[in-house]
């Protein structure tokens, strides 16, 4: 055996294997091996392993937000194969799969200190691009409720996101559960549809704050992804945030949890609201690179007039 490494679409027997690559990612485990038969059965995402002389080493997830968005989640390397440069051919493999299928932009995200895997992306020409932090509340029954936005709702929200200082600060991306993805108008519709787009509104019915929320994907609270208050006035972040608090005990939930950007004056909103760092003390570091630039790089003629 030459000790290549084959990567291949991930099966149910590989099961054992991956249980075993993931048995001490962190002190209490680690969420893959919760996820892996919803991860197999899941058809907008593509899940492989990566084989050295039969034995399973390692594993990957790419997932299609939209024909031209993947998200990278969920690699792991066997911790004896770890420093044989697996973990950077998954990355090269995977953005070549992505770009043959048409994809404009990958991205993925990892802890402030995973430096690592900083240095892995930084070597595939991904870049930093924001961070995230979560900051966590107790349900609060009994005060005042946000707006639950409605459909014919939708063009005062595309107007308030248009304007929104978070969401140009973000690149246009919100935090969907550990996931950073556009906030596109398919998804804005599709949010309204579900209910998870609330506001505070002003006595003309105006958006004095926004906000996107939905269950939390990991099943213990309500998460808030996107927050943002017309010409960012902290005061009525905060007031959301209160609100949302009440929110999350109406729906039953006994907390809710706010992914916010690295902006001090809607983290602040959010602690002035009763919001904390819970057990995770990081930061979560979104990294992305842009495929469309590839192709037009390699489009863009050479100082002699000749294609490169």
């Amino acid at each position: 055996m030459d000790g290549r490494l084959i990567i291949r679409p991930a099966r149910p027997e590989d099961r054992p294997a991956v249980e075993r690559i993931c048995a001490h990612t962190w002190e209490w485990g680690d969420y893959i091996l919760e996820v892996w038969d919803a991860w197999l059965a899941d058809e907008r995402a593509v899940l492989q392993v990566g084989e050295m002389n039969g034995q399973v080493v390692a594993v990957n997830r790419l997932v299609f937000h939209s024909p031209d968005q993947v998200w990278f989640e969920g690699m792991r390397v066997d911790p004896e194969r770890r420093r044989q440069g697996i973990g950077w051919q998954f990355m090269e493999h995977d953005l070549a799969y992505a770009r043959e299928c048409g994809a404009k932009v990958v991205r993925l995200a990892t802890g402030h200190s995973n430096t690592a895997v900083h240095n892995m992306v930084a070597r595939v020409g991904m870049v930093r691009i924001g961070a995230g932090q979560l900051l966590t509340a107790e349900a609060m029954p009994g005060g005042p409720l946000p707006a639950i936005l409605r459909p014919e709702q939708a063009a005062q929200v595309t107007a308030f996101l248009q304007r929104s200082s978070v969401l140009d600060h973000t690149h246009g991306l919100y935090d969907a559960g550990w996931v950073w993805q556009t906030l596109s108008a398919e998804r804005v519709a599709e949010m309204l549809a579900a209910g998870q787009m609330a506001a505070l509104l002003t006595r003309e019915e105006e958006l004095a704050a926004l906000a996107a929320v939905l269950v939390n994907p990991e099943g213990g609270g309500v998460w808030v992804g996107y927050a943002d208050a017309d010409a960012s006035r902290a005061e009525a972040v905060t007031a959301l945030a209160t609100a949302l608090r009440a929110h999350a005990a109406r729906l039953g939930y006994p907390q809710i949890e706010a992914m916010l950007p690295d902006l001090a004056w809607l983290r602040d909103a959010f602690r002035a609201a009763g919001y904390d760092q819970g057990d995770w003390k990081g930061e979560l570091w979104i990294f992305e690179r842009r495929l469309d630039k590839d192709v037009a790089d390699r489009k863009a003629p050479s100082r002699d007039g000749q294609n490169g």
